[in-house]
């Protein structure tokens, strides 16, 4: 079976974002689902979004598993075409405040940990812009 989210997969191997819209009542969503989230509609698809957004909200973890960097950011980023989404931010915690223009981007996963079919595929992450 051929997963759903694939297309979103292999587009970051291009630095490419794509996000879903709905073609019924035309609202954007992350995650991706085969189901509108505001409408129910089955009518979506893949569109390619700027990855820039906004930080919305940010925080840090003190205590992660094992695999993971001790202390890891992340932070909700609002798109400015399209929904909000969860991600890891390229940042010292210091270095954040909220407000401050991001833009999601392809990123190496250099994690020892076995992500199934996804272990040949970039994850994506924030990083503030200039």
């Amino acid at each position: 079976m051929e997963p759903y989210t694939r297309p979103f997969w292999e587009s970051l191997r291009d630095d490419v974002v794509l996000i879903h819209a709905c073609e019924s009542c035309d609202e954007r969503f992350f995650p991706p689902s085969p189901i509108c989230p505001h409408c129910h509609s089955t009518n979506v698809d893949w569109v390619e979004t700027t990855g820039r957004g906004t930080l919305y909200s940010f925080t840090r973890t003190h205590a992660t598993a094992a695999a993971f960097d001790d202390e890891l950011v992340i932070g909700l980023v609002e798109l400015a075409d399209g929904p909000t989404l969860l991600a890891p931010i390229d940042e010292s915690y210091a270095a954040l405040e909220i407000g401050d223009d991001v833009r999601i981007e392809a990123a190496e996963y250099d994690v020892e940990y076995d992500r199934g079919w996804l272990e040949d595929y970039p994850f994506f992450a924030a990083r503030p812009l200039d």
